[in-house]
């Protein structure tokens, strides 16, 4: 018999569950630290350089990097291209401004181990494999596109039309890449050996495109009346990774004034916020007052955020955010879409799931 003690016991147990969320702290980047780095980029700095690398709740690292490339000539017919694929880290590249193509998908041709001493791996990559690409797409890619590319996915940048800038979002379970800038005391450098044996030319799995149309098309069918302004545009299964990915958006037509009181946390995914148009504010950190656990048969949860946890703001700070900013809100991390200054305020929010308690779409 489960007696009114026993059942006050097991609603305060489920109260301080709630109200013990994981560790960790947002993180924003502004467009202008964004924009430094490129600017670095065109005066030297190797091209995809890191603006910032967080560590979500001690379980995986999530990293901002941007690359900033030139116009260059198109690869004279049949000659070799050379390209790589990561074997521990995830990537999804969004197309800030510019036009040219990605070579992308393949094989390689006398797969051969990076220099795991090199910056490359040690800063950028993560250990790597690059040899001549074959049979590969030549995806163009343009402003508002976004390419999805797994683990053992070949891929090199191809040829661009116009300046092109790129931000890279990493995706890092082993934690293989440092943080940026270091935390603490950094770690010494360790010597890494390369691998032995037989390198496979690739590994399952291939890489997501994601056109802007597409995107535009889920922004236009947020405005339709009763719609949930938080719509999956496509959620993917990386492969060689068993985490999963969603890209998200967020539309807002009108502006609006008031910051919202309440809001919520996430017990199984971590976002990264990219505002792609308008301005406004996000109500973000702190802790929640009176934390309730989502219905689990909502929309909200089951296509959304998953499981999630929701209360009032206690010590929160009102974000401003604008176009071009980033935010990163990691797993526990109470936040909520705040107010709108300039409307229509499009979002792009990448779900980084590593559970699968988003669905597919």
């Amino acid at each position: 018999m489960f007696c009114r003690t026993g059942l006050s016991l097991f609603v305060s147990i489920i109260g301080l569950m709630a109200q013990a969320p994981p560790a960790g702290n947002f993180t924003f980047i502004p467009r202008a630290d964004i924009e430094e780095v490129q600017e670095a980029i065109q005066k030297g700095l190797p091209n995809d350089a890191p603006v910032r690398t967080v560590s979500i709740a001690n379980k995986f690292n999530v990293g901002v990097y941007t690359l900033n490339s030139r116009p260059s000539p198109a690869a004279a017919p049949r000659a070799p291209v050379t390209g790589w694929y990561h074997k521990d880290i995830a990537e999804l590249y969004y197309v800030v401004s510019g036009m040219g193509t990605w070579r992308v998908g393949g094989e390689l041709e006398n797969p051969a181990q990076d220099d795991p001493n090199g910056r490359a791996d040690r800063e950028i990559r993560g250990p790597s494999v690059g040899g001549v690409l074959k049979d590969y797409t030549d995806q163009k890619i343009t402003a508002g596109d976004v390419l999805i590319v797994p683990p053992g996915v070949p891929h090199s940048p191809g040829t661009m039309a116009q300046t092109t800038k790129i931000i890279r979002i990493v995706i890092d379970p082993k934690r293989v890449l440092p943080l940026h800038p270091a935390v603490g005391n950094p770690q010494p450098r360790v010597s890494r050996q390369a691998a032995a044996g037989k390198l496979p030319a690739k590994l399952p799995g291939t890489f997501t495109f994601i056109p802007k149309a597409e995107i535009e098309k889920t922004l236009k069918a947020i405005e339709v009346p009763g719609a949930y302004g938080d719509q999956a545009v496509r959620t993917i299964d990386l492969a060689n990774m068993n985490y999963r990915l969603g890209v998200y958006v967020l539309h807002t037509v009108k502006p609006s004034e008031t910051a919202p009181s309440s809001g919520w946390y996430h017990t199984e995914i971590a976002e990264l916020y990219y505002v792609m148009k308008g301005s406004g504010t996000f109500m973000i950190g702190g802790s929640l007052e009176s934390p309730v656990p989502d219905n689990p048969d909502s929309y909200s949860t089951k296509m959304v955020r998953g499981p999630s946890v929701s209360g009032k703001f206690k010590g929160a700070t009102e974000q401003s955010i604008a176009a071009g900013d980033v935010l990163i809100a990691p797993i526990g991390v109470p936040h909520t879409p705040g107010k709108t200054a300039a409307a229509p305020r499009d979002i792009l929010r990448i779900a980084v799931d590593p559970n699968k308690v988003l669905p597919l779409k």
